[in-house]
């Protein structure tokens, strides 16, 4: 019997994109219309996986390339030249220049702390959770702000903005107060080019990624993978390490693969498969982790690895 093919189905809905919302939401501020699942893929951030022993948690993200470096990445890709600031000071933040910048640009502010942005009500569970928000307007006693977060046109008053952007215990933060402002359309790479841009960037993100884990003795990517995998099979996953799986890892997983394979599509479908391939296993953890079906989940880890070493195989076989 013929098997019928199937077309993909992107995901719309909710999830913790907070940095592709945010930049989607800056540049259409210049008439500039990049939905926030391209710039998730264009950034590269959800390549691979790393783990972190002393947590005992799994991100699947690329080592070498956190948001920071993936909105950076993504704007250069797409043909947008930009002002990004940061300082190495951790005093009082600029909030001057900031003023000075939203008098004729919004800005993505970022990383920032969420435990300290107090417009959300569940922001005290949230202390040392990266975040990334849009600021469009000085205030008498703050700055207006865009959440992501599912809060719109909210006041960021002065203290909160300070310590939240400090971002002290965002663990990938480079320096303090870090934003990126005044964008500008500088070229428009043609379809071709942006894909192969693409394929380029994602080959150095899992590149950059492994010189990097060695010099750091880091699992990455489908030793990370089996690494989360026999932690499962001991039976001993704490509450709040269940709770990082079926609250944000899995689901976000399955989201980013989506978007990948959106964006691989039919110019490459063996890795377009691979991502939707991957997309369907997460989404299986996810109903695995929330039952606590602890062998099952560590059976479809183990699957999620060989697929992440074939897509990184098939990656650089092209």
């Amino acid at each position: 019997m013929l098997k019928t093919e199937t077309r993909l189905i992107p995901f719309r809905g909710n999830g913790p994109y907070c940095y592709s919302n945010t930049v989607s939401m800056l540049l259409s501020t210049i008439g500039e219309q990049v939905s926030p699942q391209e710039m998730e893929a264009y950034t590269g951030v959800g390549l691979g996986a790393f783990w972190l022993p002393k947590e005992k948690l799994l991100f699947f993200s690329s080592f070498s390339n956190p948001p920071d470096l993936g909105i950076t990445r993504a704007l250069r890709l797409l043909g947008f030249s930009f002002e990004e600031n940061v300082t190495s000071d951790p005093g009082k933040p600029p909030l001057e220049q900031l003023r000075s910048d939203l008098a004729s640009s919004a800005a993505v502010l970022g990383p920032l702390d969420m435990g300290y942005l107090t417009h959300n009500p569940l922001y005290k569970r949230m202390m040392g959770a990266d975040h990334f928000v849009l600021a469009y307007r000085f205030e008498k006693d703050g700055v207006l702000i865009h959440d992501p977060e599912g809060f719109p046109s909210v006041l960021l008053p002065f203290r909160q903005l300070e310590l939240a952007w400090r971002a002290d215990r965002i663990p990938y933060r480079r320096g303090q107060y870090r934003y990126w402002t005044r964008p500008r359309r500088e070229r428009r790479p043609s379809q071709d080019e942006l894909y192969e841009s693409n394929l380029k960037s994602f080959k150095e993100v899992y590149t950059e990624a492994e010189n990097l884990a060695g010099r750091h003795d880091i699992a990455i990517d489908a030793k990370a993978i089996n690494t989360l995998q026999k932690h499962v099979e001991k039976g001993k996953v704490s509450p709040a390490e269940r709770g990082f799986m079926v609250y944000f890892s899995f689901k976000l997983g399955a989201r980013r693969a989506l978007d990948f394979a959106s964006l691989l599509g039919s110019k490459h479908p063996e890795l377009a498969g691979l991502k939707e391939k991957q997309a369907e296993l997460f989404g299986a953890l996810q109903s695995l982790a929330v039952q606590r079906k602890w062998a099952k989940v560590a059976d479809s880890l183990e699957q999620l690895a060989q697929v992440e070493t074939e897509f990184r195989d098939a990656l650089f076989s092209g």
